[in-house]
């Protein structure tokens, strides 16, 4: 029997571990990363830096 294979166009589904991304204050959930000042999406933490995937607008860590 053949393998089966994805269409094209459609993406493989993963889950996200909501742990990472969130934490729960008082009863309220609350997001461990900044919002993008551009778009508004939630931007990524990546060797020091924070990096929105949307925009592409970066914030390079600060030199000591």
């Amino acid at each position: 029997m053949a393998k089966k294979t994805l269409k094209e166009g459609r993406k493989k589904h993963f889950n996200v571990q909501a742990g990472k991304l969130y934490e729960i204050k008082d009863g309220k959930l609350i997001k461990k990363n900044k919002n993008c000042p551009r778009c508004k999406k939630t931007m990524a933490n990546a060797k020091g830096r924070e990096f929105c995937g949307g925009c592409g607008y970066t914030i390079s860590a600060k030199k000591e």
